[in-house]
């Protein structure tokens, strides 16, 4: 599902991770992954991603979509950590019409 590229190669990610689901509506609630093992060749040594859902209501279009509200992803590469956070809104429905 993820895959990191270098100049010269790429490198598969694989991940383990779960997931919250709804018990009422059985929406996606929360997702949680993070490496199933290091890349050391890249020296990637550990990534954890989690991202929350929520309802979002378009009211022109009468629809509720469970889409991600925040996501965070922690990661150390190359000794060093990082924390990155994201706030998702204004969420846009849009439709394309073929005839």
């Amino acid at each position: 599902m993820r895959v990191y590229r270098t100049a010269d190669r790429s490198f598969h990610v694989a991940l383990k991770g779960r997931a919250w689901v709804a018990a009422d509506s059985f929406q996606v609630v929360r997702l949680e992954t993070d490496l199933a093992a290091p890349i050391p060749e890249i020296r990637l040594a550990a990534e954890h991603t989690a991202v929350q859902y929520g309802p979002v209501r378009f009211p022109n279009k009468k629809v509720s979509l469970s889409l991600p509200q925040e996501a965070e992803i922690y990661f150390d590469w190359r000794g060093q950590r990082v924390h990155r956070r994201h706030s998702f809104s204004n969420h846009v429905l849009f439709s394309v019409d073929d005839k």
